[in-house]
């Protein structure tokens, strides 16, 4: 079960509201701290509002998780620097770097894969920000991708047309993001000293399955 706190229960905008979680999820992966401004979003208990309320097991538990008091308020930014460090930095002994590539428990070539992510991106005008150092198979560039799909999703009046996008964003969600981002999560959740990278993890995988809910449950036409 899946509701907005502001009474907003449509599919349509309960998908809006989390492509707003997504740019918060995608941002807390993707940069530091300090960029991000992560630890002052903990301190401020905007985590304590998110956008949705959902019954998803993963969801719910992230949830819990962030709304609980933080066990280093007076260390949290020195905390959580070194916990992404050590999680989700770009540096090669990060334990948790979220680049689909490394997580695959199969032979497939990293570069052929991005190829193919790439092709998928084109087709829908999507490309990295010049002087991004992040590969197209990073978390966070997919998530981007995520919220470019939900928007032209939502605003697509072509039944046709709004079903081969549902029908992308449902083998996107599934097939690629869902097939590594359970071992990935695990893994932040086991090596986490913070409560932040184990809940936004917890999240992000939660929040993926609930869109694909909303997605299944949709019949287009009717």
């Amino acid at each position: 079960m899946i509701s907005n706190l502001n009474g907003v229960t449509t599919p349509d905008e309960l998908m809006q509201a989390y492509t707003a979680l997504f740019l918060f999820l995608g941002g807390s992966i993707s940069l530091s701290p300090e960029e991000s401004s992560l630890p002052h979003i903990c301190d401020s208990g905007l985590l304590r509002n998110l956008p949705v309320e959902s019954g998803n097991t993963q969801y719910e538990k992230a949830s819990r998780l962030l709304r609980s008091p933080c066990q280093y308020k007076s260390t949290c930014n020195i905390t959580v620097s070194a916990n992404y460090n050590a999680l989700l930095s770009e540096d090669k002994s990060s334990t948790a770097f979220p680049e689909a590539s490394r997580w695959f428990s199969n032979s497939t070539d990293p570069s052929e894969y991005r190829q193919k992510l790439e092709l998928l991106y084109s087709r829908y005008g999507y490309s990295r920000e010049h002087g991004c150092t992040l590969q197209s198979d990073h978390l966070g560039i997919q998530l981007l991708f995520i919220n470019l799909m939900i928007e032209k999703y939502l605003t697509e009046d072509d039944y046709e047309i709004k079903g081969m996008i549902r029908k992308d964003l449902l083998a996107f969600i599934n097939d690629e993001m869902l097939v590594w981002l359970p071992r990935w999560a695990e893994t932040v959740s086991e090596k986490s000293v913070t409560k932040c990278y184990t809940g936004i993890s917890g999240l992000i995988i939660g929040s993926l399955e609930d869109v694909k809910e909303i997605l299944l449950d949709q019949k287009l036409g009717l």
